[in-house]
């Protein structure tokens, strides 16, 4: 498919007093000691200045998502489904790498990409990535995330 109009660049951030993790379990594997599975989910929402995507508001948006890591280095596979003001929904999948370098094996940073991958209503033909960097607390259950990239419609 082809785009209909240039991509339209966006960013935000999300502080992380209107992050949540909602649930999460950690699975140590056993194999080697630091070597962790983890499953979670994030609500993360937006109090004050929203971002919108083709005129729409973000009203809120959850990431659910694994984790294998070592030490709190690894990789991380998550979904994305961001609420929209007017009740439709945009989706998308991440992937990225944590690294705790020079930190403790709970707090790290997380770099990677989430690719939209539809959505409904008008929204049912957004594409695009956005940049994420997030810095995350697992002991704390923090996590301050900013975001930036592109988005376009794809004709029909």
């Amino acid at each position: 498919m082809a785009q209909s109009a240039p991509p339209t660049k966006v960013s935000f951030e999300v502080h992380a007093q209107n992050s949540k993790f909602t649930q999460q379990l950690t699975l140590d594997v056993g194999d080697v000691p630091g070597h962790t599975v983890r499953l979670f989910e994030i609500l993360r929402t937006f109090p004050e200045n929203p971002p919108g995507f083709a005129g729409v508001q973000v009203k809120n948006y959850w990431t659910r998502g694994e984790s294998d890591t070592m030490g709190g280095n690894g990789l991380v596979l998550a979904y994305y489904v961001f609420n929209m003001a007017n009740g439709e929904k945009i989706f998308g999948k991440f992937e990225d790498v944590a690294q705790a370098a020079g930190q403790s094996s709970t707090t790290r940073t997380v770099v990677g990409n989430l690719v939209f991958t539809g959505g409904t209503g008008k929204l049912r033909r957004i594409r695009g990535t956005l940049r994420v960097l997030t810095d995350v607390d697992i002991s704390k259950g923090l996590n301050d995330t900013k975001c930036e990239g592109q988005y376009w419609m794809e004709k029909e």
